[in-house]
């Protein structure tokens, strides 16, 4: 028999089974239904790295292409209006509909590459109000906001925004790091953007993650012992990227095992101890190793105590440590907070973000250390 991993632990790549995130997918099918200005319309998804925003964006665009809804996708990177007006104009539904923009002055009928085309919101506008005569409408979502211009954010929930008054089908949803996407919210002429439905990604339930595991392996083929289950659930912590690492490694350490025998083959405690320890390793260096490349080495200096901390602890209790000023750390404070290698969790407190950072700094701290020629 041929047997094919099922699991997807590439950054983006959609996996076979969104677990835990249910309530995301009914809010933005509510909004879709419920027509102009409905709140699943506008939503922001905020999450650490590696918490499923991207699957989850790409997930939600094809709910609504599949309602027939013309989808633009585009991330906050590089110039985001130019992007955006770039694939809006790339869309072969774009080129077969006659628009129509009305303003007091003026009365413009306009096809793609016509003059009357040549800037964002006039191109978006043109989209939105096409699609809407169809009884469609327009979705546009933004990866990675944080990263994007604060002038093009305003211009295009400006944009949005008066879509929506004009009673227009538009939907806009936007996705980053919490801390980066709660900074461009707090900026100026964007509290339209405030208005955003917010879904934060936090950690999957385990017995979720473990109905998801067991549902997912029996589906490729394959069974799996229940202690085996269990050692794998426990080890992805609800983590979306560590299920999908985990299962991967966990299926391919079984398959590797029993692919030249004869019947089902069953993933045994020992393959699901290889393949966490696999997954755990391939961890470590495509999201903890990068998520403190390139820091200063003050900032590594605070995370390095953190690690030796309880999991929840006060920014007075490391400069106590450090022997600096809560003053003196406050930028490097700031930089792990916007790396989203820690988080606030209340005024003067922090926490790693991130699972295993804190068993990862304990293990490679010599390591780590001598980098900065210590």
């Amino acid at each position: 028999m041929q047997y094919q991993n099922p699991f997807k632990p590439t950054a983006g790549k959609m996996p076979p089974v969104l677990v835990g995130r249910e309530k995301v997918t009914d809010d933005f099918l509510e909004g879709l239904a419920n027509g102009e200005g409905a709140p699943g319309r506008l939503m922001r998804i905020t999450g650490p790295r590696g918490s499923g925003k991207t699957v989850l964006l790409s997930e939600l665009a094809s709910i609504a292409e599949d309602e027939g809804w013309l989808v633009v996708n585009v991330s906050g990177s590089g110039d985001l209006l130019a992007s955006l007006s770039r694939r809006l104009m790339r869309k072969s539904l774009f080129s077969e509909i006659v628009f129509k923009a009305q303003s007091p002055l003026v009365s413009i009928e306009a096809r793609r590459g016509s003059a009357n085309l040549d800037d964002f919101e006039s191109i978006l506008e043109c989209a939105t109000r096409g699609m809407t005569k169809r009884g469609k409408g327009l979705l546009v979502t933004i990866d990675e906001v944080q990263d994007a211009s604060r002038d093009d954010i305003r211009e295009i929930a400006t944009a949005v925004q008066f879509m929506i008054r004009e009673n227009q089908n538009i939907a806009l949803v936007f996705a980053g790091i919490t801390t980066g996407v709660l900074d461009i919210l707090n900026g100026k002429s964007v509290t339209f953007l405030r208005r955003a439905k917010p879904e934060e990604l936090d950690a999957i339930p385990l017995d979720e993650v473990r109905d998801s595991l067991r549902d997912t392996i029996a589906n490729s083929g394959f069974q799996i012992e229940e202690e085996a289950l269990a050692l794998a659930t426990d080890a992805t912590q609800g983590y979306a990227y560590l299920i999908q690492l985990v299962g991967y490694h966990v299926w391919r350490t079984a398959w590797l095992r029993g692919r030249r025998g004869d019947g089902v083959i069953v993933v045994s405690v020992d393959d699901a101890t290889r393949g966490v320890a696999a997954a755990r390793d391939e961890f470590k260096s495509a999201v903890l190793e990068t998520a403190i490349t390139g820091l200063s080495k003050t900032a590594i200096d605070f995370i390095l105590a953190m690690s030796e901390t309880r999991d929840v602890v006060s920014t007075s209790k490391i400069a106590s440590m450090l022997k600096r000023t809560t003053g003196y750390l406050s930028p490097y404070r700031r930089q792990l907070i916007s790396r989203q290698v820690i988080e606030q969790t209340a005024p003067g407190y922090v926490t790693f973000s991130i699972p295993l950072m804190k068993e990862y700094l304990a293990e490679e701290r010599a390591s780590i250390l001598s980098r900065y020629g210590e």
